[in-house]
């Protein structure tokens, strides 16, 4: 999620009309999406979920920033990206290509 510091409204997206799942729906800022083999490491351990330091997931949300938004790795200091929790996908969309 990505927040105005002077407002703490949430910016919000509406996905793309030619999505597979999901078109148009207004969704959260974006996801981080963590990757094996990425440099910097974007999968976590159990010890670093556990307890919230996190930095792959923090490394993931930075690389997606700007391939979703634009947001060059520079722009936001990482120290400001905090981890809430996983949330897992359920959605079905069209029902042809879920995530598992």
């Amino acid at each position: 999620f990505l927040f105005d510091e002077s407002t703490g409204e949430l910016l919000l997206q509406q996905r793309a009309s030619s999505k597979i799942t999901l078109p148009n729906v207004w969704t959260n800022t974006c996801s981080s999406h963590p990757l094996h083999g990425m440099d910097p490491p974007e999968v976590d351990g159990p010890e670093e979920v556990k307890n919230g330091t996190t930095p792959g997931v923090k490394n993931a949300a930075i690389r997606k920033l700007d391939h979703e938004l634009g947001i060059p790795a520079g722009q936001g200091p990482a120290e400001k990206v905090k981890f809430f929790t996983r949330l897992p996908f359920l959605g079905g969309g069209t029902g042809n290509h879920r995530e598992k």
